[in-house]
């Protein structure tokens, strides 16, 4: 047995807890694989709607040694957008990249939380693919691209709010201590 402090006992157990393959898999529960936003009103006097679904991939963490803990973790989407002006559709596909801020905060009595920074549209990286001249300049004209960045944040920030995201993002630790130290539970 090498006796450590208090402190350094909890520096390990928080930097050995909380890893990039937890954040993702927590990350992957929460945000689903499946996104829907639309339809949305886009252009000029909003004459174009927009409806979009996609995937949510699997998302990239990288793990930043300052204290406290943080991560970058990249959620990578991918959007199939039809935009309908009066009465004809134009097809857009769309990667979009997600950077979350992810910060490991302790709190009482025994917590671990992940605090993340707040996703504004500014924050969504976009490159848009039309399909056809028409698209390309209904894009520019419409500025479905802002929209699209608008809608996503938003989407990602309802995931963070919600009970599930909640629950996800803060880990009480005394009750699992509990169980592991109930004598029923250890005879089993």
């Amino acid at each position: 047995m090498n006796p450590i402090s208090y402190e350094q006992f909890g520096v390990n157990f928080v930097t050995m807890a909380v890893t990039d393959e937890r954040l993702g898999d927590a990350l992957a529960a929460v945000a689903g694989d499946v996104i829907k936003v639309g339809p949305m009103a886009v252009g000029p006097g909003h004459a174009a709607t927009v409806d979009a679904e996609g995937r949510i991939g699997a998302p990239a963490i990288t793990r930043h040694d300052v204290t406290p803990l943080a991560f970058t973790a990249m959620l990578p989407v991918e959007l199939s957008l039809d935009v309908k002006v009066a009465g004809v559709n134009h097809h857009y596909d769309a990667r979009l990249a997600v950077p979350l801020e992810l910060t490991v905060l302790t709190a009482e009595p025994i917590s671990l939380v992940i605090d993340v920074a707040r996703v504004s549209s500014r924050d969504v990286d976009v490159q848009l693919k039309a399909t056809g001249m028409r698209a390309k300049v209904l894009s520019r004209l419409g500025n479905v691209e802002d929209e699209i960045k608008r809608q996503v944040a938003r989407f990602v920030r309802e995931k963070v709010d919600s009970p599930e995201g909640e629950r996800a993002r803060r880990i009480d630790i005394l009750p699992m201590i509990d169980r592991a130290w109930r004598p029923e539970d250890a005879a089993g």
